[in-house]
């Protein structure tokens, strides 16, 4: 999922590109990871060029900069890179940037040299670009304009970008120059706008739109998380090739604006550098500097001096467990906050391991401490009281509440370092995916094809992963110009390429099932607003159907519908809907399979794994087993629906032996439907409801009675089957999960549908 703002299309790009671009920088090879205080040396590069060597005869201006057009063959070394060949380029012996040739926009800026990146998510990837893109906007008070550029050359030492648009009474040429520093990390951009035509214009707000991945803002130094509307000299971030701060040189501080739809996703910054008048033929000129430099924090020193955690957790056998600690103030104790984009060793107020072994600094006061490693395991709870320059060391184990062989534990849609809206490192992800007991991960990043085995496999190896966990290639095609929704693809491979710009769902369907003949393709979210498919095409709720006037492109034509997703974990009803929604499609022939699934983006919003699938795979008879089951049965299951999908219970449903996905022929009107829960003791369960038919008509709701054994409901409910039809159960829980950032986040369980003949 794209964070929920206006964005522009990307590039034409091809995953071949971008995975070539991932080899050697870390990514398919893990780069070093910080936040366990471990450097991992990245090995050495495939292709070795250097960055201006990538330019086909760069010019080299009188100030010892060079300038380019990027060139056909272009192959970038590194992540998050939107440069394709025709956009313009300047360099300089530490820097490049680059402007989109078709639109004008600063979409790259990147250190020549491995850049440790700042900020604990993000771990010790040093090969990513640091911009997602800047250009200017326009705001009159009423209207917001996005500047966008009809003429893009290099000029001198700089490049230069041209537009032309009208703004409420008036007609206006806008100029922007982008000029590096010839020795500096530093870029100046000034720009002129000038009033052509028209009538006056009052309250004219002259500014820029930044994007820069999803990470804390900075204004003045100061921490600002979520939403800020103020002013300040300049505004930060830190991440991606290390600190970036974007100043004004207007003399007086500008003003500031971002907005955080939710804690952990980060909002696109608006600046204005002035609030001017112009009547035609004036103009004016603002400057500003885009620039690599160490943020200095004003953050005041703690009063008293901390105490220190440590905590040892084990599975029930005494090994190694990768786990999570939530830790949660008691009393006049404040919950600790180490900030959005901290990482293992500390984000919000959870800390991550993948050994099971945590130290972490607390200030002095009572806390609530839970110890989690996923649904399927007890979980350990203390409660004490951290004193100043003390060490309080804990232990405890997490047995198994109960097993699952035959069943893999899958979260379908997964976001990290690759895409330029999530500030997590791989292998930081990949640790915070086992602490959740998740079995299978499937790296889905926007604009790149991606996998997650070769961190599983270092890991591993350096003894820093207890829990190993299996992968799965793919990706989220979001599609831009013509927006109507993101869509996951999945098995893929390296140099696979689907078009996301200006297409449709008809076109993009079918392209999908020529670059994977035998993989999925999944509707992810699709009632939310603007990202949604559902949304785009205004999908009827009743007849199921869109309007007539898009018929010609929406197409019908994919296997997997995310009814769970993670943002909608907060909201029963959005999910209800969604899932009615799927269910009035079965019952008109589409044999979607619903799945359920984090979309995370972070480390401590939207937890991996919540919500999760468990896939049928019936060739394993162990837990230990599930992990090596080959990859094509568990893309079978998916396609036959053998699955269920939970955020807590465990649910297993079958008529006569059959389970979801499959079809049970009647012997007369009533089938014993055969129902099954366990859960954790930590986890609530306390109904079950029975759903017949397209209407999703409910014919049984089962109270279930808390109690701390794990098969918390097992009974055989005849049903009465009068016709051809297929029968879905849920699994609900009244008390909220103590282990996610987001409150009152309940227990909730679907089963895919068993199929009813008689």
């Amino acid at each position: 999922m794209l964070l929920p703002m206006p964005v522009a299309a990307p590039p034409h790009r091809s995953f071949t590109q971008r995975v070539r671009s991932l080899r050697w920088l870390g990514y398919l090879a893990p780069p070093a990871l910080a936040a366990l205080v471990l450097c991992v040396p990245e090995g050495p590069r495939a292709d070795p060029t250097p960055d201006d060597a990538l330019a086909a005869a760069p010019t080299a201006s009188s100030s010892g900069l060079k300038s380019y057009t990027i060139p056909a063959d272009f192959q970038a070394d590194r992540m998050r890179v939107f440069a394709a060949p025709g956009d313009l380029a300047l360099t300089n012996g530490q820097v490049t940037l680059v402007v989109r040739k078709r639109d004008g926009w600063l979409v790259d800026f990147w250190h020549n040299q491995p850049t440790r990146a700042t900020g604990g998510q993000l771990g010790g990837h040093t090969h990513i670009d640091g911009l997602w893109q800047l250009h200017p906007v326009l705001h009159d008070g009423k209207n917001q304009v996005d500047v966008v550029a009809t003429k893009v050359r290099i000029l001198g030492d700089s490049i230069e970008t041209s537009a032309a648009l009208s703004l409420g009474a008036g007609r206006m040429s806008v100029t922007t120059s982008y000029r590096l520093e010839p020795d500096e990390p530093r870029i100046i951009i000034t720009t002129k706008f000038n009033h052509l035509s028209g009538g006056r214009l009052t309250h004219l707000n002259l500014g820029d739109a930044v994007k820069w991945g999803n990470t804390d803002y900075f204004v003045d130094g100061k921490r600002q998380k979520a939403t800020f509307n103020g002013k300040g000299k300049w505004v930060g971030r830190q991440g991606a090739s290390g600190d970036l701060k974007l100043s004004t040189l207007e003399g007086k501080p500008m003003l500031v604006g971002f907005r955080s739809y939710h804690n952990g996703l980060s909002g696109e910054i608006r600046t204005a550098y002035r609030n001017v008048a112009l009547n035609p033929g004036e103009s004016v000129v603002v400057q500003r500097a885009l620039e690599y430099d160490p943020i200095s924090i004003d953050e005041k020193p703690p009063k008293t001096k901390p105490g220190t955690l440590k905590v040892s957790v084990r599975d029930g056998s005494g090994k190694r467990l990768a786990a999570k600690l939530s830790i949660r103030g008691l009393g006049l104790t404040r919950s600790p906050d180490f900030g959005n984009t901290g990482g293992l060793e500390g984000a919000n107020r959870f800390v991550w391991s993948g050994t099971g072994d945590f130290q972490r600094v607390l200030p002095p006061g009572k806390y609530e401490v839970w110890a989690t490693a996923g649904y399927e395991r007890e979980a350990k709870t203390w409660k004490i009281e951290v004193k100043p320059e003390q060490t309080i060391e804990l232990s405890g184990e997490l047995p198994r509440a109960y097993a699952t062989p035959g069943w893999l534990s899958a979260d379908l849609h997964l976001h990290q370092a690759p895409s330029p809206d999530s500030d997590i490192g791989c292998n930081t992800r990949v640790i915070s995916v086992a602490a959740e007991g998740v079995e299978l991960a499937a790296a889905t990043d926007h604009y790149a094809v991606a996998d997650l085995g070769p961190s599983v496999d270092y890991l591993v190896k350096q003894g820093l992963l207890a829990t190993p966990i299996t992968t799965l290639v793919g990706s989220e095609v979001s599609t831009v110009g013509n927006l109507f929704g993101h869509f996951n693809l999945f098995p893929m491979q390296a140099g696979d390429f689907v078009e996301y710009r200006d297409t449709t769902p008809k076109r993009m369907f079918a392209q999908m099932r020529q670059v994977a003949p035998k993989g999925l393709i999944q509707v992810n979210h699709p009632r939310m607003d603007q990202i949604g498919y559902w949304a785009r095409y205004k999908l009827d709720p009743t007849s199921m159907q869109v309007p007539l006037q898009y018929q010609a492109e929406y197409s019908e034509d994919y296997d997997l519908l995310e009814v769970f997703n993670g943002l909608e974990m907060m909201s029963e009803p959005k999910l209800r809907k969604v899932l009615f929604d799927w269910i009035k499609l079965l019952g008109r022939g589409h044999r979607y399979t619903g799945t359920g699934n984090s979309d995370s983006h972070n480390l401590f919003f939207l937890d991996p794994g919540l919500p999760r699938n468990y896939i049928r795979v019936p060739s394993s008879k162990s837990d230990a087993g599930d992990l090596k089951v080959p990859e094509s049965e568990v893309i079978e299951a998916l396609r036959k629906a053998q699955v269920t999908v939970s955020s807590g219970p465990w649910l297993e449903v079958d008529v006569n032996g059959k389970g979801p996905g499959e079809t049970v022929k009647a012997a007369g009107s009533k089938v014993p439907l055969h129902v099954r829960v366990h859960a954790a003791s930590w986890i609530s369960v306390d109904s079950v409801e029975v759903l017949l038919g397209g209407n999703g008509r409910r014919v049984r709701w089962l109270s279930v009675k808390e109690k701390k054994a794990a098969l918390r409901f097992d009974q055989t409910i005849q049903l009465d089957v009068p016709g051809k039809t297929f029968v879905v159960v849920l699994v609900k829980g009244t008390k909220a999960l103590p282990n996610t950032f987001t409150p009152n986040i309940k227990p909730f369980a679907f089963s895919n549908p068993i199929w009813l003949e008689p």
